[in-house]
């Protein structure tokens, strides 16, 4: 257990502020800090850092055979796994680390980095806000946490023309959307992307998969129109243009059944692939 013996280290204040808060708000969860274990995992992930990625595998393997609900090993299983570059997995057991321990800005910030891996935008930044609300201000995490977001709102502020939770609630509905297109259902898909829209004005995917769910519901004209707005946004917009020729070639009120269509994802890439 920590206490007043660890002096000024970090994760003792990190530890007195969720007894703390626990008191007050009367949260039912409890951390376990053992600072054997988080040796042990300091020297996994000690190892990791220098290459001998195997050994710290086996050793947060067996960490988390045995500490399986221990938040410091829940953090290294996925500190391995970001490493070796598997950040669907990584984002799994940070997941874990803060749901045993919500106070673990160290989880929060890696969890915002295997985040930015997978172009998760929307993601990235909800787990940065964490950072920053949770963590000591003058801290790196904080602090590289804070520009990152600052960086992302001037970026897509320039670009995009909306705030940075504009961005987000347009990314969500994108997303959602988008799984409604994979499963051909493309009036509910639409309807998501003009929720999109609504939020986000001036994203060329936006239209661009609008378009595509127009056609296949059979309107030409409509979909010609979503699939200019696309281009109008990004001249260089090259799916829309490619997918505006086959949809010339439809006649209104018949769905277009080609499969040639491009669909393309919210275009957060671009903010991320820095």
């Amino acid at each position: 257990m920590r206490n007043e013996t660890c002096g000024d280290c970090s994760h003792y204040t990190v530890a007195k502020r969720y007894h703390a808060d626990r008191q007050i708000q009367e949260r039912h969860f409890i951390a376990e800090f053992d600072p054997e274990v988080e040796d042990a995992v300091d020297n996994a992930l000690g190892l990791a850092e220098r290459g001998k990625t195997d050994a710290a595998w086996t050793a947060m393997t067996d960490l988390s055979n045995e500490y399986p609900m221990n938040h410091s090993v829940c953090y290294g299983m996925g500190t391995v796994h970001a490493i070796k570059g598997e950040y669907k997995e990584s984002v799994k057991w940070f997941d874990k680390a803060i749901s045993i321990f919500p106070y673990f800005v160290e989880a929060y910030f890696n969890l915002a980095v295997s985040y930015q891996n997978l172009f998760d935008l929307g993601n990235a930044i909800r787990a940065y806000r964490k950072v920053v609300e949770l963590g000591d201000s003058n801290d790196i995490p904080a602090k590289e946490a804070r520009s990152f977001l600052e960086d992302m709102a001037a970026s897509i502020r320039q670009t995009e023309g909306v705030d940075l939770d504009s961005y987000i609630e347009s990314q969500s509905e994108f997303d959602r959307a988008f799984t409604l297109m994979e499963q051909e259902d493309w009036s509910g898909a639409l309807a998501g992307f003009r929720a999109s829209a609504a939020r986000n004005n001036s994203n060329a995917p936006i239209y661009g998969n609008m378009g595509l769910c127009l056609a296949k519901m059979g309107y030409k004209a409509q979909a010609l129109a979503a699939l200019d707005r696309a281009i109008e946004i990004d001249p260089q917009y090259e799916p829309a243009m490619t997918n505006r020729i086959a949809v010339e070639l439809m006649t209104e009120g018949i769905p277009m059944h080609s499969d040639g269509f491009k669909r393309i994802e919210f275009g957060k890439e671009k903010f991320l692939a820095r």
